[in-house]
């Protein structure tokens, strides 16, 4: 191999190994979105980023999405202005931003339209705290209906959860992924949760696992069953790459770096049409997990710490998916007097 074919791949394993994802990365697809905004506005990008996390609080994968957003729109506005962003601003009226929202709602879906709207809403109020604007211009931007409930949680049924989880296992990976499929069909905890379990977080003498709070909400601690404390120590034994980190889940090529949210995903969506199932994702499994305790006879507030919520609100749409206690409570339909 030659001096410069050898820079090359060296060079390339360097730029592969600072791309992968780690826990601390999500603050790096932050600063690369900033960096391909227009020069002009990356100073007030880095700002608007700064207010979210700080006055905001908002989770860094939250702050990833509305700065992605606010970026389309900053430079959609500057671009047609031809001004910094202060002047193009203090110029905007509420024609204005209705007219920019109705442009970028032709060229996308529902969940980017909505996206934009939050992302829209949250840069003006920021650009009132600059001055730049009036307070009551956030009010400008279209809002799209939305109904509290109106939904119906989805996942696999009994009959589909049986066939995700009956063997055989294939790929290279397969007592991995069988130790992941089976933590979330169990547990019905988030892709990020399994992501972050550690060595530390198995009981295996107490026969205890325990998985940390996300998006704020609340640890949760589940009793190891036989069937999921099997996988795991399958796979920690015999295919776990060897690495001294406390991580679990790693990825099989090196660095080993952990395993991150959306291989998770997609490891799961791969297992799905192995089986020939629907390609739901890892949180259609956590919906099959609710419906399962609900049609337990378990109370809300059980599923609700199980879940690792802390608002009962949160899981109340899952009474929707109780046919047999909706059906109890369902009035006869009058008849018609002849």
């Amino acid at each position: 191999m030659t001096d410069d074919l050898l820079k090359e791949v060296i060079m390339k394993k360097t730029r592969n190994e600072s791309l992968a994802w780690s826990p601390d990365s999500q603050q790096g697809y932050t600063r690369n979105r900033i960096e391909r905004a227009c020069t002009e506005n990356r100073p007030v990008l880095r700002k608007f980023a700064e207010w979210l996390s700080d006055v905001q609080d908002l989770a860094p994968g939250s702050i990833t999405v509305r700065l992605g957003s606010a970026c389309s729109f900053v430079d959609g506005l500057t671009t047609c202005s031809g001004m910094d962003c202060a002047r193009t601003f203090q110029a905007l009226t509420p024609e204005g931003v209705e007219s920019f929202f109705v442009r970028y709602g032709k060229h996308h879906g529902l969940g980017s339209r909505r996206n934009m709207s939050s992302g829209m809403r949250l840069f003006l109020t920021f650009a009132f705290s600059q001055g730049w604007v009036s307070r009551e211009l956030s009010d400008a931007v279209p809002s799209l209906p939305s109904y509290r409930l109106s939904g119906l949680p989805r996942g696999p049924s009994e009959e589909e959860l049986s066939i995700l989880l009956r063997p055989p296992w294939e790929g290279r990976c397969q007592r991995r992924d069988r130790a992941i499929v089976y933590l979330l069909a169990t547990y019905g905890v988030r892709r990020g949760q399994v992501s972050a379990l550690q060595l530390e977080d198995i009981d295996w003498k107490a026969k205890a696992i325990v998985f940390t709070a996300h998006k704020r909400g609340k640890a949760i601690h589940h009793v190891l069953t036989p069937a999921v404390a099997e996988s795991l120590a399958d796979y920690l034994q015999n295919e776990r790459p060897t690495r001294q980190c406390g991580d679990v889940f790693l990825r099989q090529t090196p660095p080993h770096l952990r395993l991150s949210p959306g291989a998770i995903s997609a490891l799961v969506k791969s297992r799905m049409k192995r089986c020939g199932l629907p390609p739901w994702s890892p949180h259609a499994l956590r919906h099959a997990f609710a419906t399962r305790l609900l049609r337990a006879d378990q109370s809300v507030k059980a599923i609700a710490d199980l879940l690792g919520h802390r608002s009962l609100a949160t899981v109340a749409v899952y009474a929707k998916v109780d046919h047999t206690r909706l059906r109890e409570v369902a009035l006869d339909w009058p008849e018609v007097a002849a």
